[in-house]
């Protein structure tokens, strides 16, 4: 089965009800944002990726741009949340690309050590340590 990644913009407009229906998982599953260190949040204009294997959601991760160029991806989630799920690494990616499409200049993303092998082999550079988990910056 092929995975399907989809595009919403957190708004109050028709795509708001099927993007929560497909999120809500993940947003109110607490294991989550335990295994994140943080929440999972999301403001009117955040771009969510919604990661879907048929009708089941897989991944997902949002992604809040600001006005200096840069944006912050947070909030990225893959089942099962493994180094080797390739599913992260595509999301990844995909953010990325939309980041550079909203003329973003840089992407910053903090997630835990054992995703930094492959970050830093796609250019991704370690910056801020916040207890188990670094920050990563990647110009774009």
């Amino acid at each position: 089965m092929s995975t399907e990644i989809l595009k919403f913009t957190h708004d109050d407009g028709p795509e708001h009800q099927a993007l929560f229906s497909l999120v809500g998982h993940f947003i109110s599953n607490p294991v989550i944002p335990a295994r994140l260190g943080a929440p999972i949040t999301t403001k009117p204009g955040d771009i969510w990726l919604v990661a879907k294997e048929g009708d089941k959601p897989c991944g997902c991760c949002v992604i809040t741009l600001h006005k200096n160029g840069a944006a912050k991806l947070h909030g990225l989630y893959v089942a099962p949340y493994k180094a080797d799920n390739a599913l992260y690494l595509a999301l990844v990616h995909r953010a990325a690309e939309e980041v550079t499409a909203a003329q973003g200049k840089m992407v910053r993303h903090t997630t835990l050590p054992e995703f930094a092998g492959w970050m830093t082999q796609e250019g991704w550079k370690p910056g801020l340590v916040r207890g188990k988990y670094t920050t990563y910056e990647k110009e774009l």
